[in-house]
């Protein structure tokens, strides 16, 4: 079937069937099939699998866009059953751009399972891993397409379940990571406390560091009361409680894996399938396809939401849909968000749900919100990360996290951690105001910074901080990397795509 616009015909090669919806709208049914189109070696939009897979727009007249030369970070923050050196291609959705810009051509999953779309400058190849897949294509100007993906989308998986949403339910969040990464103690989240409520947070999130190992979820001896008495004390001051968990995973020599080595994800030989590294070994991953790992997922996370956690944190979570033998062919992603399904049941529907290393896909109406980009740090960038877009940085953190915020109508974009602080930081203040506004941005507001590592002025722009997100801005995006915020212009672009060299004093203090 032909697709006629102004800027040029598109032909469908190989679908099932093609449903006009409109003289902009086609709703596309096939498993394979590809659209041929006129643009040549034009821009594209590169959406990534999971929260820190690279997602931005890019041009085909380049080498793809993706991590290079580093399997071990590729297996984690990318789709290690997709990736490839050699052809440009997006997870879920994709677009290109037309001559000059001016119209848009929209590629996106309503309903498939690991829907992959690869690009070329002659013609889009979508394809599913299950039998039965929806797609959405849709022409317009840019805000127009991905607003229209949004609403199908929306319309597909929320129903009756709209997403918790952080401004109305947990207010700014306080996170122990990117201060106190896994030292933290019972004695430091006390000292938090009280700082907290006086800085205009509404929620405090205790990150990894409390639990004896990834995968044996009980406190550690650093939390000797027990973590429903530390919830308690977050509680008595009026102020919401967090936590980080990774409950798909387990690394080594953990009382499940131990007991239950039959409930993990295999490879063809029988062995278990590693599905990523981190903490110093191989960790492995929960097989959903098992009703048994179910039963040990909802046991475990209903305990834990009985200490008293009103938000999880859920981070790893992209493990349980990494390739490998499941029963009855399981599709990954569908056995992946049958974890979510489980996790939702057994801790309720006013608990907020946080995915990080989320499969985006996957995750529409029953996660509230997801990190859309990389772990932020307390510098620019790294340059010991060469070629991977996917490092701890703070370019990397806002270029992803800005290229995603056409997902705030389906659920909350955590760009990761505001900084306000100077100690322990290499960023300078304009910087530091960078990453504070895009919280505003994406409407997700997440600081680090202990209380006693501020100055006076940098409490101060806390409270302005706290204050602003609680009164729910105004955000209208005018670019890619351009909004305004309550009527003040943020623009972003200058630092994300400088067309000159940026001073190091500006990213440097």
């Amino acid at each position: 079937m032909d697709i006629h616009t102004d800027s040029g015909t598109f032909t469908v090669h190989g679908a099932s069937a093609v449903v006009p919806l409109s003289t902009s709208d086609y709703l596309i049914t096939g498993t394979s099939w590809k659209l041929s189109h006129p643009w040549g070696a034009t821009e594209y939009y590169r959406h990534g699998w999971n929260s820190w897979t690279p997602t931005r727009w890019w041009t085909l007249r380049r080498e793809p866009w993706r991590i290079w030369d580093k399997p071990l970070r590729a297996l984690t923050a990318d789709d290690a059953a997709t990736d490839t050196p050699t052809e440009h291609h997006s997870s879920m959705v994709t677009a290109l751009s037309g001559p000059e810009g001016h119209t848009t051509l929209l590629i996106g999953a309503v309903h498939a399972s690991s829907p992959l779309l690869r690009i070329s400058a002659e013609e889009v190849v979508a394809s599913a891993e299950a039998e039965e897949a929806s797609w959405l294509v849709t022409i317009g100007s840019e805000p127009e397409v991905f607003a229209r993906y949004a609403g199908v989308l929306k319309e597909e998986y929320l129903g009756e379940r709209s997403p918790l949403r952080a401004a109305e339910t947990l207010g700014p969040v306080w996170s122990s990571w990117y201060s106190w990464f896994e030292e933290i103690t019972a004695e430091i989240i006390d000292a938090e406390i009280k700082p907290a409520r006086e800085l205009g947070y509404g929620t405090i999130q205790i990150d990894d560091g409390w639990e004896r190992r990834v995968g044996d979820w009980r406190a550690n001896s650093k939390f000797s009361a027990g973590m429903a008495e530390v919830f308690s004390r977050i509680h008595d001051e009026g102020l919401k409680a967090g936590l980080w968990v990774a409950p798909f995973i387990t690394l080594p020599d953990t009382p499940v894996l131990s007991s239950y080595p039959e409930l993990f994800l295999r490879d063809t030989d029988g062995s278990l399938t590693i599905t990523g590294n981190n903490w110093g070994t191989n960790y492995y991953a929960l097989d959903f396809s098992k009703p048994q790992a179910h039963d040990w997922l909802a046991s475990t996370m209903s305990t834990i939401r009985d200490w008293g956690v009103d938000m999880f944190k859920l981070d790893f979570i992209y493990a349980a849909a990494i390739a490998g033998e499941r029963a009855g062919g399981m599709p990954r992603e569908e056995a992946y968000r049958s974890g979510l399904e489980t996790i939702r049941a057994a801790v309720g529907d006013d608990v907020y749900l946080l995915g990080s290393g989320a499969v985006i896909n996957a995750s529409f109406g029953v996660l509230d919100g997801v990190r859309v980009g990389p772990d932020t740090a307390p510098y620019w960038d790294n340059t010991e990360r060469v070629r991977d877009p996917s490092g701890p940085a703070v370019v990397n953190a806002l270029r992803n996290s800005l290229s995603r915020t056409w997902l705030k109508p389906l659920l909350d974009c955590d760009p990761d951690v505001a900084y306000f602080r100077t100690r322990g930081s290499l960023l300078s203040p304009e910087v530091n105001a960078l990453t504070a506004d895009a919280a505003l941005a994406c409407e997700f507001a997440q600081c680090s910074c202990p209380a006693a590592w501020l100055n006076d002025e940098e409490k101060a722009g806390v409270r302005s901080w706290t204050q602003h997100f609680r009164a729910i801005p105004a955000v209208r995006q005018l670019g890619r990397y351009r909004f305004e915020i309550d009527g003040e212009i943020i623009d972003f672009d200058p630092y994300l795509n400088p067309t000159t060299r940026i001073s190091d004093r500006l990213l440097v203090k």
